[in-house]
């Protein structure tokens, strides 16, 4: 399996491709050769996309919805695994079988401060296991499930897996993931390691920025020399990141962000704003009613009109308007916060606002009509928004494309898409430490790889005769704010005195190679007259030591996760099963009957509710053809379940 260390640069020879993401019916791809997903996982929702017949597909999940909200639950009846909408519909009456949120937590220690602020917001637990912070579930009848957050993040990974082979009609084993720009080695890491429990060989990991430029450059970017803003807002995330693109060569610039700023927040604002208009209006406080709370949360979401019958008991309803300015009004300081990130990545890519020939919208939250207009302003209103059909979809549809050139899938010979080479960047600074618990930087973040470096350190103390190179990665001037990669010791050298060296510290050259694939070789070698040398070689992300689970971790956690995902599978079936039971029982009943008013009522009824209610549950399904049967009695002959069959 290829390792990165990071992908931050990306040379791409194009002459153009259709832009639209959306693909016809009639030319959807059902079945293809050496076929590499891109997906996309992201905190709030996860993608999937694949290259095919010389396009890119996004490929539906099980309920229609090219996104799938990236949450992990296990369902209240037998405690069964269930990934996306229906694990979201799970936290209403459950919170603690729902899981979400789990990116913050991958490669991270606990001890991090960035884990221990996730901690007090986390709605379910978070426990220590060996250091790392692990998901402490609830699963079913009193039982408790520990998760690491690789193997939440491969259920969702395991899930767009499967989305994929039951659209395409084959197994697909191989995917290019893109994480968020902020990650760093031991993240990455982390995402391959939920890939191998996914049963998907990660082939490359991209950063987001990185696959939506590629996604916008097949059809935009022509001319040399391009400056391209990347502006990224998603559910909970802001990354702004400045490429220059120069015939298809994209390099990342700069890059900034905000990391708890996105369309949550600003849902959560308009959630508030209800919740203290009930309480006025009834005398009501329903922070407490978790159903009452999830359903305004649900139907809030995005609507300029909100009405929600029997909120609460006893017959509230909720029956309001929200006016574009109202919501930019309770977002105004939010949305104030997005410049910031903007700002400082054209202040650290040493760019004037004049040299921007393009901006790319990323993420669902750039539709919001503000956010476009601050951009504008920003720029003096001089620079066309570049606009991609489904902002939400292009970081997977750009994972596709780099997957279609990993794969060496030339068997369309498309001519608009020509080489593409993935050079690694480092993530994090390489350094050694040295007396006092201080860091010597060797190979500097984000350099190109392969890189190199050689430096002469001394002994610290007389009379040495053995130094132990401890390698560091991170950004911190002292040893204990980094993470430890790996240590090799020098023995045997002689001691140092003014006869044989001439002081009393005896030199020792460290050289420090990082190759393509992320991997760190290190060697110490005795300057003073011996000539000892040691190696020391630490593969990308492998043993515990650098955070990294072990094979037996995965094989274990393969094996669970593909005994949740088969009866995941079951339970998708049953739910299918179920849905169209009820569909067939409405179109046949009302072909029956004719238009006999209750009836054709009721039937008009139930198939309101199908479309309101997209992620109901096998038994919403069955109780709901129960009451039809009841008042409608049977069709044919027969009964619906007695009628249906499995349509071939």
């Amino acid at each position: 399996m290829a390792r990165m260390a990071a992908a931050a640069t990306l040379l791409l020879a194009v002459s153009g491709l259709a832009s639209g993401l959306v693909v016809p019916a009639d030319e959807r791809c059902h079945s293809t050769d050496n076929a590499v997903l891109g997906i996309d996982i992201g905190a709030t929702y996860s993608c999937v996309a694949v290259y095919c017949k010389g396009r890119v597909e996004i490929i539906p999940n099980d309920q229609g919805s090219r996104l799938t909200p990236s949450w992990v639950a296990f369902t209240d009846g037998g405690g069964r695994l269930v990934v996306g909408e229906a694990a979201k519909e799970q936290a209403v009456g459950s919170p603690g079988r729902a899981i979400h949120d789990f990116m913050r937590l991958l490669g991270k220690k606990l001890g991090d401060d960035d884990v221990q602020r996730e901690m007090t917001r986390l709605p379910y637990a978070v426990v220590d296991m060996e250091g790392k912070p692990h998901v402490l579930v609830e699963a079913a009848d009193g039982d408790v499930r520990v998760l690491s957050p690789e193997e939440i993040a491969a259920a969702v990974l395991a899930k767009m897996k499967k989305t994929a082979e039951a659209h395409l009609g084959r197994t697909v084993s191989s995917a290019v993931v893109a994480v968020p720009v902020y990650f760093n080695d031991a993240q990455r890491r982390a995402i391959s390691d939920a890939g191998d429990i996914a049963g998907l060989d990660v082939m490359r990991i991209v950063s987001e920025p990185i696959a939506a430029a590629v996604a916008y450059g097949l059809d935009n970017v022509r001319s040399n020399g391009k400056r391209v803003v990347v502006f990224d807002l998603g559910g909970e995330n802001l990354d702004v990141t400045a490429l220059v693109a120069d015939d298809g060569f994209f390099d990342v610039l700069a890059t900034n962000g905000d990391g708890y700023l996105g369309g949550e927040g600003f849902d959560q604002r308009v959630v508030n704003h209800f919740v203290d208009l009930i309480k006025r209006k009834h005398g009501r406080d329903i922070t407490g009613d978790g159903r009452a709370m999830h359903r305004l949360r649900r139907d809030a979401q995005h609507q300029v009109r909100v009405e929600i019958e029997a909120l609460l008991d006893g017959g509230v309803d909720l029956s309001e308007t929200l006016t574009r300015a109202q919501f930019e009004e309770l977002n105004d300081d939010l949305f104030a916060r997005t410049m910031a990130p903007l700002r400082k990545t054209m202040a650290d890519a040493g760019l004037e606002k004049g040299d921007i020939n393009e901006i790319i919208h990323v993420g669902g939250s750039t539709r919001i009509p503000k956010v476009q207009q601050l951009i504008r302003d920003y720029f003096d209103g001089k620079k066309e928004i570049v606009k991609v059909n489904n902002p939400d979809e292009t970081v997977a549809y750009g994972a596709a494309v780099i997957g279609r050139h990993v794969a060496g899938d030339d068997d369309d010979k498309p001519t608009m898409l020509g080489p593409l080479d993935l050079p690694s960047f480092l993530s994090d600074t390489i350094s050694i430490e040295t007396a006092g618990g201080a860091v010597t930087p060797m190979i500097p973040r984000r350099s190109r790889l392969p890189a190199e470096r050689t430096h002469v350190f001394t002994t610290y103390l007389g009379r040495q005769t053995a130094v132990a190179i401890n390698v560091f990665q991170g950004e911190g001037s002292t040893a204990k704010d980094n993470t430890l990669f790996g240590r090799l010791v020098l023995t045997g050298i002689p001691p140092a005195s003014v006869w044989n060296w001439g002081w009393r510290w005896r030199p020792i050259q460290v050289t420090v190679k990082v190759d393509e694939l992320g991997d760190i070789h290190v060697e110490a070698t005795d300057k003073g007259g011996s000539g000892k040398s040691e190696r020391l070689s630490i593969v990308s992300g492998e043993g515990h030591e650098h955070g990294r689970l072990s094979k037996e971790e995965i094989d274990r956690m393969i094996r669970e996760v593909a005994e949740d995902l088969v009866e995941e599978e079951r339970i998708v079936k049953e739910r299918v099963d179920a849905l169209n039971m009820l569909e067939t029982y409405i179109v046949k009943n009302t072909a029956v009957t004719g238009g006999e008013t209750d009836c054709e009522a009721k039937a008009r009824a139930a198939s309101e509710w199908l479309d309101g209610n997209p992620a109901a549950e096998k038994e919403d399904y069955e109780e709901k053809l129960k009451e039809l049967e009841d008042a409608c009695g049977p069709v044919h002959g027969g009964r619906a379940r007695d009628i249906w069959t499995w349509p071939r």
